[in-house]
């Protein structure tokens, strides 16, 4: 009876914790900071006005464009990468083969950088 048990929690435990990245959240946040302060800033498309907090899916480009009369156009594309719980799955997915399910979901990766200070040139 007790190692009936045992193996039950073992199996248990290995299972929730398999797949780490199924568990992350699929949005990241990206803050952006401006100079100067009052423009408006498109992320993917969709306007903000800056200073902004955003939530960006983690598992696509994000392409930010700043614009203000007077000033130079500011671009800029955010790629992403393997998350540490991603690589966590491929180390479980040695060892028992459910974690691979964690790199079919948006936890799987990371954006590469999540603060992004834009600062417009003046015109010449």
């Amino acid at each position: 009876m007790i190692k009936t048990t045992i193996n039950c929690a073992l199996f248990i435990g290995v299972v929730v914790l398999c797949g780490c990245s199924m568990f992350q959240p699929e949005k990241q946040t990206l803050n952006i900071t401006c100079n100067p302060s009052d423009m408006v800033v498109k992320v993917n498309g969709d306007s903000y006005h800056c200073p902004a907090k955003v939530d960006v899916r983690r598992d696509s480009k994000v392409i930010i464009e700043a614009n203000k009369k007077g000033f130079d156009t500011y671009s800029k594309q955010i790629d992403y990468h393997l998350s540490a719980s991603a690589k966590w799955d491929a180390v479980g997915t040695v060892c028992w083969f459910f974690p691979v399910f964690g790199f079919f979901s948006p936890g799987a990766w990371d954006l590469d950088q999540t603060e992004v200070a834009i600062n417009l040139q003046p015109v010449q």
